[in-house]
């Protein structure tokens, strides 16, 4: 009786979803050193092109738990100035399957000799599929169901903008993930359509520079969906180094987040993650887990990961004369903060 109660649970759960409200996309935790994944404007902020993978697995004493698969990646196309990326993403919640592909094009506009704006836009498609054939006490003579005896799909399109302003070590943007909402609460008929709700994002981050080898990353996020209560993280990582991280993330709503990561060597970043919930509906859900591989391309181990040296320009002859003559670590001199 248990195990029935919680399939028809979670196809209704499903069935909500396709009928226009669709859960949203966070960007998990890792936006601290993968900025791509919390507004595609935030391209190019490093003068590298990136590719990330993420996997995240939350609520896990939860029987259908979200798991979440994340690439995404970015690419100089001229001049330091253009970035094209993409970012593909796959959200499995019970019966519940929802595919997301994003491609951006990101422009950073140099307005002053420390001073940059960047605009990014991206258009996005999303597929949400419900799988039946594993439910249990589900009626397939169902009239909504009769002609997909197996899977439910429903395919949908949107866009987002995206606007970042960066002066020395402050970021401030604000991202709108998906521009376009539904244009009704209920569907009529036996249609199933899978619509994103509209979505703002606010964030502003400053690195304090502590000094040659401790740094402090601080950073709000204040997130706003159409009919739903808006929600923030504040989060505080210390930087040892440049090379190694560590923090912690306060999420409204009742969760903190412990994470850790390192620079290992030669582009390649490792990060991992461990929320818990301190109250509300993530307390007793068994907390969540998340972690990240990166690869910076023209990054050698002396250059610092969380620095840029904003010259607004983009070249890798220009970061490969960098290794002549180099000091690998520990030297304290090759982590000084270079001022734009």
């Amino acid at each position: 009786m248990k195990v029935l109660k919680r399939n028809i649970a979670l196809f209704v759960f499903s069935l909500l979803a396709l009928a226009g409200y669709s859960q949203q996309f966070y960007p998990g935790s890792q936006y601290i050193f993968n900025s791509y994944s919390l507004s595609p404007a935030m391209a190019g902020m490093y003068d590298y092109s990136e590719v990330f993978a993420d996997y995240r697995t939350s609520m896990t004493d939860i029987d259908g738990h979200p798991r979440t698969i994340n690439v995404n990646g970015f690419g100089n196309i001229y001049d330091g100035r253009m970035w094209l990326g993409g970012n593909v993403t796959s959200d499995k919640t019970g019966l519940l399957t929802v595919l997301k592909i994003d491609l951006s094009y990101t422009y950073k506009l140099q307005v002053e000799n420390n001073q940059f704006l960047s605009f990014g836009i991206w258009t996005s498609l999303y597929q949400g599929t419900v799988d039946i054939a594993d439910a249990v006490g589900i009626n397939t003579n169902d009239p909504l169901l009769v002609n997909n005896p197996d899977k439910i799909n429903s395919t949908s399109f949107n866009a987002g903008f995206g606007l970042n302003y960066n002066w020395n070590n402050l970021d401030i943007g604000l991202s709108m993930p998906a521009l376009f909402g539904r244009n009704e609460d209920y569907t009529e008929g036996s249609d199933f359509i899978y619509r994103s709700q509209r979505e703002f994002r606010i964030y502003a981050s400053y690195i304090f520079d502590l000094s040659e080898q401790f740094k402090l990353k601080t950073m709000g996020v204040v997130y706003k969906t159409a009919d739903e209560p808006g929600s923030f993280d504040l989060s505080a990582t210390a930087i040892i180094h440049n090379r190694f991280w560590g923090g912690l993330l306060y999420r409204s709503g009742g969760a903190m987040d412990i994470s850790i990561g390192a620079h290992v060597t030669k582009g390649f970043v490792l990060a991992y993650s461990y929320e818990v919930g301190l109250g509300n509906i993530y307390q007793g859900s068994g907390g969540a887990h998340e972690i990240t591989l990166g690869f910076r391309f023209g990054f050698i181990d002396n250059d610092n990961y969380f620095e840029s040296d904003n010259s607004g320009k983009y070249s890798e002859s220009k970061k490969s004369k960098k290794r002549s003559g180099s000091v690998g670590y520990p030297e304290v001199q090759d982590f000084k903060y270079r001022r734009r």
